[in-house]
């Protein structure tokens, strides 16, 4: 049981014993007037007992118990003593005992009833003070009659449709709150998943790329030192410039992630940085061939977005197809930078190296990636060759 299921219970909010307070205090408050003797509201009638008073007013009071559990069930049986009483002569805590009725049956009933019971005394007061205008002979009867009957039927509805609509703006507003604090709540776990999702294409990058590549040139070290020392010894200068530009683009990583600077994108790399990688990559006994330059002056997202790819199909092509050529084209067409990567893998019977060997993630990353910046990618066997296509924009171009 939650704090306010047990405030309920114990105190006042209860609403069957607020009810029951209702009940008693319009007993009590009619009672008073009665005793004080300014219950009565027409004084030629022939005068009744008190306790006729007392009891049609309790007939009343009675049903108020039910006035938020069921408010027109409440509302009937509070008319049959009404009825009563217009016979026997209207008397004030009557009418102001059903006058609560009306309200409850308006603001706790259904809309259907809220809405019925807005219209409905309209036309029947309207008629009853015209009949008795005519029947008395005295306009005066008629403006009483009318002004009683607002006072005591139409005002309570009034005032209970006022505050049910009130009441409805606010959950209204409050559901809508609670959409928005949800919708709120999805977008940041959206938020949360996209960064992650980056961070785990920047580690695999920054990672695996120079691990795989670090791995291969170490085995290369390890075939050469003793048929080919020297060549041994400037593999592993590679593996060691790799391994401090890996450890650089880790660090890179870090101070972002521990930065406010909102505007850096992400780490370090560009493709005027080309050189390191292609180095790597033929220490490692890959070959690679540049054809054409890339622009010089790209948008900073586009740069490094180019960077990483480029930097991703070099690790796949020295991974699963050691020793073989890279050809490495750039073109500048159309607003936009196209990158091209090839290199062979073998026979064409043999199975797909990238997939068949590996997780697959840097073919998706390098589709993501594209995908982020508004271009996109494909990969995959061409003949005896493997074949990476990227095409990225680049209208908008760096100032600087």
């Amino acid at each position: 049981m939650d704090n306010r299921e047990s405030e309920i219970r114990v105190g006042f909010v209860n609403p069957r014993y607020n009810s029951l307070l209702v009940a008693l205090a319009y007993f009590a408050g009619g009672a008073l007037l009665y005793a004080l003797d300014l219950g009565v509201l027409v004084e030629d009638r022939p005068p009744q007992p008190l306790w006729v008073w007392l009891v049609l007013l309790a007939c009343v009071c009675a049903p108020m118990t039910m006035r938020r559990t069921r408010p027109l069930l409440a509302l009937l049986l509070g008319t049959v003593p009404v009825l009563v009483d217009l016979v026997v002569g209207p008397s004030l805590p009557v009418w102001i005992a059903y006058g609560d009725l009306l309200y409850a049956a308006a603001l706790f009933g259904s809309a259907r009833t809220s809405r019925f019971l807005e219209r409905a005394p309209l036309v029947p007061i309207v008629v009853g003070a015209v009949a008795l205008g005519v029947y008395f002979g005295e306009l005066r009867i008629a403006v009483w009659a009318v002004s009683i009957a607002a006072l005591v039927i139409v005002v309570p509805i009034w005032w209970a449709r006022s505050v049910r609509t009130h009441r409805d703006a606010a959950e209204i507003e409050r559901a809508r709150a609670e959409a928005l604090s949800r919708v709120a709540e999805l977008d940041r776990r959206a938020a949360i998943t996209t960064e992650r999702q980056r961070l785990a294409r920047d580690l695999h990058d920054v990672v695996a790329g120079h691990l795989s590549s670090i791995a291969i040139q170490s085995e290369a070290a390890l075939r050469l030192r003793d048929s080919d020392p020297d060549r041994a010894l400037t593999v592993l200068e590679s593996v060691r410039s790799g391994s401090v530009a890996a450890l650089q683009e880790m660090q890179s990583m870090v101070r972002l992630l521990r930065s406010d600077d909102t505007d850096e994108i992400t780490t370090a790399g560009r493709l005027a940085d080309l050189e390191p990688l292609t180095a790597s990559t033929r220490a490692a006994g890959t070959s690679v061939r540049i054809d054409g330059r890339p622009p010089a002056d790209l948008d900073a997202e586009v740069d490094l977005t180019a960077y990483r790819i480029v930097q991703e199909t070099l690790t796949n092509a020295v991974k699963h197809a050691p020793g073989r050529p890279v050809t490495l084209r750039f073109d500048d067409a159309d607003g936009r930078l196209g990158i091209e990567v090839v290199n062979p893998i073998g026979d064409p019977d043999t199975p797909d190296p990238s997939p068949a060997r590996g997780a697959g993630h840097g073919l998706r990353n390098i589709a993501e990636r594209a995908a982020a910046v508004g271009g996109h990618a494909r990969s995959g066997r061409d003949g005896n060759e493997w074949r990476t296509y990227v095409q990225l924009p680049i209208a908008n171009r760096s100032t600087t």
